[in-house]
């Protein structure tokens, strides 16, 4: 197999001796290093394309946080990996597989909160933490052609049962999720690979998921042509008595377009009436709750202390009403926004501004037989803001 050699970073010197990153020789960070820019006596150090491990730490010259959205992250919580991207001379694959087989790794580490990206414009690039552009050897921003490899644990939250899961990819382009079995094999659970428009692939198998699971899986994503990027990983329990060695299909799965889920033209973009509906059967977009770090001891991307919102609960509906409830992890006000999916109408509830870290919330005004979303506001007492993903429920008859 034919090596690469690249330049180490000094930051980085500890760590090539128990973690040899694999590095290509063009490959470079603004801020960090070029090629040719590297003072004398920098060491050089062959690699080769396919292996990633993952560093303890990474400084922030190095160290890429969630690209495509603000959110906010325990320590310990979220995933972590490599971005890969193709040479102008490499061919321009289809699949999933073959991106990560022979794309290039750059020498910096991403750390994603959770991974919600709706389908959207991408043309910024990659910054990391201390503010600079990644760049190819071409000194051009990286937004199509590249690819992602994510790891992490999957958990439960406290507020999801213990029980079978059917996992889903809404992506544009292509992805997969494996788990990592203790014999070092990987299995398969969604296979969404290959390029094309928004589509949802659906598990091939469910998992089951108890308190104690802490599932290994390796996420894999790549961007074909730009300039639309897609990536939503979603799960929902399965029903009592259902064989998990045969795989629910849902209405949706193989369904594509990139404005089938989301509308992918609006900034920012907004879900679709689809989208609700898959909410309301059932389906939820994983959270940071359901994703602990592999092998990290933290985020380096975490504030100190941040205002988290977490088990946000549809609890009960009725005709005129939803009750809901949720958890911040300091004190905070309580407030809903609630959207009619058929008029399109958005209502903010009234601000509750006792500051708590338990929460109930009963919104009145509904209309019977009526598709809408909900989500949860909070202002912690120092002015951080944290909102819940939005959840679905159909008002009865």
């Amino acid at each position: 197999m034919k090596k690469y050699v690249g330049r180490s970073i000094v930051n980085f010197f500890i760590s090539i001796s128990v973690f040899p990153l694999l590095l290509s020789q063009s490959l470079f960070l603004v801020g960090c290093l070029q090629e040719g820019s590297g003072s004398e006596g920098d060491t050089q150090v062959v690699v080769e394309p396919g292996e990633l491990p993952l560093p303890p730490y990474t400084p922030p010259e190095r160290t890429v946080c969630d690209p495509f959205q603000a959110g906010v992250s325990a320590r310990d919580r979220g995933l972590v990996g490599h971005l890969l991207y193709l040479k102008d001379d490499q061919p321009r694959y289809t699949h999933i597989d073959d991106y990560i087989e022979n794309a290039h790794p750059i020498e910096s580490i991403v750390y994603f909160d959770q991974v919600f990206i709706p389908t959207r414009a991408f043309d910024l690039g990659f910054y990391t933490q201390d503010g600079q552009l990644v760049l190819n050897h071409n000194d051009e921003p990286i937004y199509e052609y590249f690819a992602l490899r994510l790891e992490s644990k999957l958990t439960l939250s406290e507020a999801e049962e213990p029980g079978w899961y059917q996992m889903a990819v809404l992506s544009d382009d292509g992805s997969k999720i494996v788990e990592k079995l203790p014999d070092g094999s990987e299995e398969i659970i969604v296979d969404n690979g290959l390029q094309t428009a928004t589509r949802m692939g659906c598990s091939v198998r469910s998992i089951y998921m108890d308190r104690e699971t802490k599932k290994d899986i390796v996420l894999t994503y790549f961007q074909g042509p730009r300039y639309h990027i897609a990536m939503t990983v979603l799960w929902r329990p399965m029903p009592d008595g259902f064989d998990p060695q045969t795989a629910t299909e849902d209405v949706e799965c193989g369904m594509s377009g990139n404005s089938r889920f989301f509308h992918s033209t609006v900034v920012p973009s907004e879900p679709t009436v689809k989208y609700y509906e898959l909410l309301e059967r059932g389906w939820k977009p994983l959270s940071n709750q359901n994703y602990l770090f592999p092998e990290q001891a933290s985020n380096p991307c975490a504030t100190e202390n941040p205002l988290l919102l977490t088990n946000f609960t549809v609890l009960s509906t009725t005709r005129t009403q939803v009750h809901v409830v949720w958890q911040t992890s300091l004190p905070a006000s309580s407030q809903l926004e609630i959207k009619n999916i058929s008029t399109g109408e958005v209502t903010l509830a009234p601000l509750d501004s006792i500051v708590k870290t338990d929460h109930s919330y009963i919104f009145s005004g509904l209309t019977s037989n009526t598709l809408y979303s909900v989500k949860a506001l909070s202002v912690s007492e120092d002015g951080e803001t944290a909102e819940s993903v939005e959840s679905a429920f159909r008002t009865p008859r």
